[in-house]
């Protein structure tokens, strides 16, 4: 069983993750093309495209993703009337409410937006309309340790959005398969995860910092997604293209899967 290798000192959700260079690093408009292209702009891609054709649908959206991204909210919130976000820590739902409230010392993430109006085939001009809409559609930013708490407390969502997430809270494959668990019981019968994640990571850095990366390969994947109540209805294997050492992995997944079943 692969395990989080103990030589790799820092470990999300313990160790709290800097927000703002985070975000700086791999999803600003500062980053080498291909970093973009890798963390924002494939993404996005993927998950308009899931909604967009009628693969997937639904009112309520749950969000379990890594620090205070929003690049694949941006792609969906016109899709749905509530999202909810689920954090770890409180530094990822300070930096997600700077954004929501218009403070100036939050993230710049016009570039993101513009993108997406592109890949829309719309015109740009629209990007802050779209801005608008997504902080109009979150219900609300929770601070939630999905190993530790207990959420029976949450209501049952449409949808569920994974990014980047699971392999960095889980310490070995059965606690990612807990931890899947937890997804599910959150998630309608007959709603539908939405699941986007690096191939045999195994660390990513931001400044001098190196993070845990649980290691797992497309196979186990899709075999855990499908043992835990899901049935996958589409998967596209993603090319690495991101030219840096900053991130340990050979390319990344996107899963679109329907529950089917109780976990």
């Amino acid at each position: 069983m692969t395990t989080m290798d103990p030589a790799l000192v820092l470990y999300y959700p313990k160790h709290e993750i800097n927000p703002k260079m985070l975000l700086e690093e791999y999803f600003s408009q500062h980053v080498p093309y291909s970093t973009f292209k890798e963390s924002t702009i494939n993404m996005q891609r993927c998950f308009y495209k899931a909604f967009s054709s009628g693969l997937v649908c639904g009112k309520t959206l749950i969000d379990f993703s890594l620090g205070p991204i929003i690049m694949h909210l941006i792609s969906v919130c016109e899709f749905f009337e509530e999202i909810s976000i689920l954090k770890v820590n409180d530094v990822a739902i300070k930096e997600l409410e700077l954004w929501r409230n218009k403070d100036p010392k939050a993230l710049d993430w016009t570039p993101t937006f513009k993108l997406f109006m592109e890949i829309k085939q719309l015109n740009s001009d629209g990007w802050k309309e779209e801005e608008e809409i997504l902080r109009g559609k979150i219900k609300e930013i929770l601070k939630c340790e999905l190993r530790k708490d207990d959420l029976d407390s949450l209501p049952k969502f449409d949808c569920a959005t994974s990014v980047w997430f699971l392999e960095m809270i889980s310490k070995d494959h059965e606690d990612y398969r807990r931890n899947l668990r937890k997804i599910n019981n959150l998630v309608k019968m007959g709603g539908y995860l939405l699941f986007y994640a690096c191939i045999n990571s195994s660390f990513f850095k931001i400044g001098k910092d190196k993070f845990h990366l649980l290691t797992c390969d497309e196979s186990f994947y899709k075999k855990v997604i499908s043992e835990e109540g899901f049935e996958i209805k589409h998967d596209e294997n993603l090319e690495k293209v991101m030219i840096s050492d900053d991130v340990d992995h050979d390319r990344l997944v996107f899963i679109v899967a329907q529950k089917v079943r109780e976990a």
